[in-house]
């Protein structure tokens, strides 16, 4: 009975084992299992932010990419907005006499546009340049600088030049247009010499009496038209008026900035021209080089 006793004990105690061991299996099976579950969840996580990552990276190639084909679209409203801003502090600052002359003189070398008026009846008469006036209305081109420099209805530029050759004083008559002294001083200058040179009696007699010595009566007054040049001067007006060193454009056909020099010096030799021709060039906005074209620059560089 006893051995019958031992017997039960030791296979209840063995089915203990048995159930124990399947328990543990189940455990390490279930641990498994989560492990299993973290790790596909750590892949999926992983997996995520990879994406996120990779979406980043090009999100951000897609700004920059965004930012250089911008660039010059920001460049060129950089540019307008200091333009704007050049124009419109120079319109708001009223033209004095200085200005007015600085711009007359322009526009007399320039030659464009310009109204004639006749004083008799004000009938006008626009042409495309002085030179075409000149030739229409049968007058001196001289003459139309006199009298937009200082308004003189008549003609003084035949007188001046006579007495200058009789006199043998031809500085009075080189350039007398651009003279410090108006056409009419000058006029007056000369007459004067008549009585006070030492020259001949006859010789004096002789200019006295020639008829080449009154001024030539003239009935027009004129108007340049050259708006252009207005709005060029008013854009430029500080940098032309200032000394010192002035940067420069170069633009291409499209009107693109392919090249700004910091002084007129590194411009001319550039472009293997003297620095007064490039002086002369901006001053009267004359600015076309070839296929391209320069002018003054608003950028702070």
């Amino acid at each position: 009975m006893l051995k019958k006793f031992f017997n039960r004990f030791k296979k209840k105690s063995e089915e203990s084992k048995v159930l124990e061991i399947k328990e543990n299996v189940i455990n390490k099976d279930e641990k498994i299992v989560d492990t299993l579950d973290e790790i596909s969840i750590k892949k999926e996580e992983l997996k995520l932010e990879n994406e996120e990552k990779e979406i980043n990276i090009i999100e951000r190639v897609d700004n920059l990419e965004q930012i250089i084909n911008n660039a010059p679209e920001a460049e060129a409203e950089a540019e307008a907005e200091a333009e704007a801003e050049a124009e419109a502090e120079a319109e708001a600052e009223e033209l004095d006499d200085e200005d007015k002359r600085y711009i007359i003189d322009a526009k007399i070398k320039r030659g464009r546009s310009i109204k004639a008026i006749d004083v008799y009846n004000n009938e006008e008469q626009i042409f495309d340049t002085h030179k075409q006036c000149s030739k229409v209305l049968k007058l001196p081109i001289e003459y139309i600088a006199e009298n937009l420099r200082h308004g003189h209805t008549d003609y003084l530029g035949e007188a001046i030049k006579y007495l200058s050759k009789e006199l043998r004083l031809s500085e009075y008559s080189n350039d007398y247009t651009n003279n410090n002294k108006s056409p009419l001083e000058i006029y007056n200058d000369l007459n004067n010499k008549i009585f006070t040179l030492n020259i001949s009696e006859s010789k004096r007699d002789d200019i006295l009496s020639n008829n080449k010595i009154d001024p030539i009566k003239m009935h027009y007054k004129f108007e340049c038209l050259d708006e252009e040049y207005d709005r060029y001067y008013i854009k430029y007006k500080s940098i032309i008026k200032r000394g010192g060193k002035k940067k420069i454009e170069l633009l291409n056909s499209k009107g693109e900035v392919i090249e700004v020099f910091k002084s007129l010096d590194d411009c001319s030799k550039y472009l293997n021209k003297s620095k007064s021709e490039i002086t002369s060039m901006l001053k009267y906005k004359e600015n076309k080089v070839g296929r391209y074209e320069i002018r003054y620059s608003l950028r702070n560089i």
